[in-house]
């Protein structure tokens, strides 16, 4: 009978071990020898100093073209960030001097109508009634002007001077997150003149109509420009909200003149932005 085990131990294969072994001294060796192969390294290629030049300068140039957009839409973000803030603390103020003290028509506003003098003093207990106590703010500088505390200028968009605004007198105050706020009277002056200092004065007697709120959402540092960092509010009609004239103007495309470089009417900026789900979407 034939012994299917007599196989010669010659034609056997290797083990498995010594194959993989095999193979692995074999791929070690070239790997060794393209590693220490001179003409491999003879022709391996770096960037030459035009290539890395040209590459930077191309970098460079896009760089030139997409920064000013980058520092433009992040100042933007940062200015609606820092209005919505101001504007919710105004807001949440008045809507609790209103629990406290009832609607605005129950105010003590009445005091105001036919004054021609002591309206700063009337205005003072006013303010330190219905607001003060609900913004505390970090400074109170009293009845005074924003030239009087620092400010060199109110600026337009198209950077002319806003000299009532920077002039007019207000009682301003400085809130924790850094906004500067100036509450005024507004109303209707029969003989409106400026003092020796160039302060607005009203000669006549004085008709309240409405609280006038100017918010700068960053304090005394630039660009102190409206519709940038300068937004103005409003008290009416026992509601409280950016400034306007009247309800007719609220259409967008009024708005958006009115916050053009062109324009004078850029204290309604405020308006438009909340229109526009607090965007800035006007030359900036």
């Amino acid at each position: 009978m034939k012994n299917v085990y007599s196989r010669s131990f010659k034609i056997a294969p290797p083990p498995r071990n010594s194959i993989i072994a095999t193979i692995s001294k074999n791929t070690l060796y070239f790997i060794s020898e393209v590693c220490n192969n001179s003409d491999i390294k003879h022709h391996k290629r770096a960037f030459t100093l035009a290539e890395v030049l040209i590459t930077l300068g191309i970098i460079g140039i896009v760089a030139a073209m997409t920064m000013p957009n980058l520092v433009t839409n992040f100042q933007k973000k940062r200015a609606v960030t820092q209005l919505k803030a101001t504007y919710s603390i105004l807001s949440q103020a008045f809507e609790r001097a209103k629990s406290d003290y009832g609607d605005m028509t129950n105010w003590d506003t009445g005091s105001y109508y036919g004054q021609s003098s002591n309206e700063d003093e009337l205005f003072k207990s006013f303010t330190e009634k219905y607001f003060i106590p609900y913004v505390k703010p970090i400074k109170n500088y009293g009845i005074t002007t924003f030239k009087k505390i620092g400010y060199d200028g109110l600026y337009y968009l198209n950077k002319t001077t806003d000299d009532s605004t920077l002039k007019g007198k207000k009682y301003i105050i400085a809130l924790a997150n850094g906004a500067i706020i100036g509450f005024s009277l507004d109303g209707h002056c029969d003989e409106p003149s400026t003092d020796s200092e160039g302060n607005w004065v009203c000669d006549s007697g004085w008709y309240f109509t409405h609280i006038y709120i100017v918010a700068d959402i960053n304090g005394i540092q630039n660009p102190n420009t409206l519709g940038k960092d300068i937004f103005a509010m409003k008290v009416e009609s026992n509601k409280f909200g950016f400034y306007s004239y009247s309800n007719t103007q609220n259409d967008r495309e009024w708005l958006l003149k009115a916050c053009s470089k062109d324009s004078t009417e850029n204290r309604h900026c405020g308006r438009l932005i909340q229109y526009d789900s607090w965007e800035i979407n006007y030359p900036w």
